[in-house]
């Protein structure tokens, strides 16, 4: 019986060998290489890792972390795909790190001895107070501060994967995570996460008090803007006691389906839409507040948002439009009001890019608060994309999603070799066009200085 087995293979009298070389799928991932030096990232994520390792022979939180923020940028979503990244000691050398795990294993032990809320709030205080350091809010100013839950299904037995509001998969157990975001720059400001049995507007005055003092000071903030799931008194008072401006979209409640049902000076603005505004008070609210009605025809516009009043059915063809409904303090007028608020379907934009692109709703463990401390870290690493989005490439690619710009400037082939002493990373180009475009980047990385870094010599 032979020992090796030897097979010719020849495809159109090319054939088909195998080769050692250190070669790599991913040699755009020196663009991240160079800007994480830029950046520190190597210190800052061994200070905010609430574990240590001790053994001399450990490859080193930073290492663990890295792999876990590289699969993420190669596109993978639970630790199996660790695989995806191939010839790994390129990554070593090009990061600066003695080794890379090669076992998937490796990443869920590490996020799996995370078992304390202390130690997830401890993190995530951590990652903010580090990322806001190097966001610009100079050049920001003013932005509006917007909140926003979402569900994330899950397929086991996972701490706080309780059965809740669910549109898509009915009775599927979940997580439903609370997300605070500017909303025209698109960070997100903070992010917990909560069992899918709760309510929406569950702990959102803790979520929206913890926020509020990281942001506070940055930068002006125009208002509050929120979606239905936080319409609560308690809330609305909290921001009253602040003199917040806020656009929260209404609950519509029986009592209030009948006021909007009672309205009758409806104002045209556009085709098919209708704007309108009153005061109401419910039962328990001790004064009445200003709301803001929107009614669409669906005949004209079969895409509108919002409801139909179900307290009155087809009844005076209230069946063909939809009403949007939303509460506020502002002063401006109901149109300037609704104008506002429109841009909030920028977090559920950001909410999509963290899901399709940042795998939010992948690396699901036994343990609740491991599973949180792993999207902390994707939340971090999509919040550091934004930065290099906007500090980094041109002005036609700021709006650029992860997995448009994966395959545009990182997966780009490319071999570990040598000159002399030097390493160098050949990365296969055959356009001049590209090959220009990295350069560029790469020059816009050794120029960038982060706000508040006093080194900011280029990288070598």
């Amino acid at each position: 019986m032979q020992s090796k087995c030897s097979i010719n293979v020849e495809i159109n009298k090319v054939r088909i060998e195998f080769t050692e070389r250190k070669m790599t799928a991913y040699g755009g991932f020196s663009l991240l290489a160079a800007f994480f030096e830029k950046i520190n990232l190597k210190g800052i994520l061994q200070e905010v890792m609430p574990i240590r390792e001790s053994s001399p022979n450990g490859m080193g939180i930073y290492s663990k972390v890295l792999a876990y923020i590289l699969l993420i940028y190669a596109g993978g979503s639970r630790f199996s795909h660790l695989l995806y990244l191939g010839w790994q000691e390129v990554f070593t050398d090009l990061f600066a790190v003695k080794r890379l795990p090669l076992a998937s294993t490796t990443l869920g032990r590490l996020f799996k001895r995370i078992r304390k809320l202390r130690e997830v709030e401890e993190m995530s205080d951590g990652l903010w107070g580090y990322l806001k350091g190097l966001i610009p809010w100079k050049e920001i100013k003013e932005d509006w501060l917007t909140f926003d839950s979402t569900i994330l299904e899950r397929y086991g037995k996972q701490e706080g994967a309780k059965r809740g509001y669910n549109p898509k998969k009915k009775g599927r157990g979940s997580h439903s995570p609370l997300l605070a975001f500017l909303n025209r720059s698109k960070y997100v400001v903070h992010l917990w996460n909560r069992p899918g049995n709760v309510m929406s507007w569950n702990n959102i005055i803790g979520f929206f008090k913890s926020t509020w003092q990281r942001i506070s000071g940055h930068i002006d903030i125009k208002g509050i803007i929120a979606d239905s799931g936080f319409y609560l008194r308690e809330f609305i008072e909290l921001l009253e006691k602040k003199e917040l401006i806020y656009i929260i979209a209404a609950r519509l409640y029986r009592p209030l389906q009948r006021m909007v049902y009672a309205q009758q000076n409806w104002k045209n603005i556009e085709e098919g839409i209708w704007i309108a505004e009153f005061f109401f008070q419910h039962a328990d609210w001790i004064t009445d507040r200003r709301f803001i009605a929107v009614r669409q025809d669906i005949k004209k516009r079969p895409h509108a948002m919002g409801k139909e009043l179900s307290l009155f059915g087809d009844e005076f063809d209230t069946g063909n439009y939809r009403y949007s409904v939303w509460i506020t303090n502002s002063h401006d007028p109901a149109y300037d009001v609704w104008k506002q608020c429109r841009p909030r379907a920028n977090d559920e934009n950001t909410i999509k890019e963290l899901k399709e692109d940042f795998a939010l709703g992948g690396f699901s463990m036994k343990y609740f608060y491991s599973t949180e401390a792993a999207m902390l870290i994707r939340v971090f690493i999509y919040n550091l994309f934004v930065l290099f989005r906007y500090q980094i490439l041109g002005q036609k690619e700021k709006t650029e999603r992860l997995k448009t710009l994966r395959y545009k400037y990182l997966v780009l082939p490319a071999q570990l070799g040598g000159d002399g002493r030097k390493l160098v990373l050949r990365i296969s180009v055959f356009k001049q066009k590209i090959r220009s475009k990295l350069l560029y980047l790469f020059n816009r990385i050794k120029q960038y200085c982060p706000p508040g870094f006093n080194n900011c010599t280029a990288f070598g």
